[in-house]
């Protein structure tokens, strides 16, 4: 789990990207597959609350050049990308809630698995947008399962990472290992169990908890200060335009607005912003204020 703590970001950018193809292509493949993820997702809900003891997980260091470019994306491209059309379900705005605050500030709360295509794809935006706000410290690479849709996808992990920010708190989960393990419930290897506090929070926005019996949430599962949450599919976009991309393409792609990945990831990126300055009184100024962030509240309606 990331613990939060005080402190800047800091960073450089990659070099000159490599243009990917249009998001279009990946769209037809997302709405035929998507059906298959939450069926397995599915069976993740039902499987949480009976996982055995999670053992200690171990995992790679992201490659800092990739850190720093995903920390670091120029404030130019997340404005020339503002909030394009979705190519999938959208996040949901949460309206009449009460803060969710942890250790005194605003906070964000994930809980994911590293086998899962969506936890992968959606882990690229939601670093991305947290580093506007603050830095990460340890982040993890790993990708997503060979046996699921939207196979092998890279992504960063969140297990052993810390997150510095003074305006925001970052509470972060890996329930689930990559790797098949055909002794676990889940088919995957459990890695850590969600706090009680995410815990809570799926049990009370999750989808239809009641119709699944301990089932609490789809994964992935984020809930941006009680504002806008995201939970399995509904990341905003296919993580079909993720494959076959190294680590290292994806965050070169970011610096340049006229990628598909960038298009896709700082998208869903301005948005969760845009719901994280409700938050925090509209703070820092540059970043809330800016024409990307003000697109993505527009969008959202917030």
């Amino acid at each position: 789990m990331a613990a939060p703590t005080d402190g800047p970001a800091d960073g450089a950018v990659l070099d000159t990207p490599t243009r990917r193809p249009p998001m279009a292509l990946f769209t037809w493949a997302f709405v035929v597959l998507i059906l298959v993820i939450v069926l397995v997702l599915l069976v993740v809900k039902i499987t949480r609350a009976s996982a055995p003891t999670p053992t200690p997980a171990s995992v790679a260091m992201a490659p800092a050049a990739v850190v720093r470019a995903a920390l670091t994306v120029p404030a130019p491209a997340f404005d020339t990308v503002g909030a394009p059309a979705s190519t999938g379900p959208d996040p949901t705005v949460l309206a009449g809630q009460p803060p969710l605050v942890v250790h005194g500030r605003p906070a964000v709360v994930y809980v994911g698995a590293e086998f899962c295509p969506f936890c992968a794809a959606e882990r690229w935006a939601l670093v991305v947008a947290l580093g506007r706000f603050g830095t990460f410290s340890d982040l993890g690479s790993t990708i997503s399962s060979q046996n699921q849709v939207f196979a092998e996808l890279p992504s960063f992990s969140f297990v052993g990472s810390g997150y510095r920010s003074r305006y925001v708190s970052f509470s972060a989960t890996e329930e689930y290992g990559a790797a098949l393990d055909t002794t676990a419930p889940a088919g995957f290897p459990p890695l850590a169990p969600a706090p009680a506090l995410a815990e809570a929070l799926m049990k009370r926005y999750g989808s239809d908890p009641a119709s699944t019996p301990g089932a609490v949430a789809a994964l992935p599962f984020v809930d941006i200060g009680n504002r806008l949450l995201v939970e399995g599919a509904a990341i905003g976009f296919s993580p079909g335009l993720l494959q076959g991309l190294p680590m290292d393409q994806i965050a070169t792609d970011l610096s340049d607005p006229t990628t598909a990945v960038a298009e896709a990831v700082l998208g869903a990126a301005n948005e969760m912003t845009a719901a994280i300055c409700t938050t925090t009184g509209g703070r820092p100024g540059a970043v809330c204020t800016s024409p990307g962030v003000r697109a993505g509240a527009l969008r959202l309606g917030l």
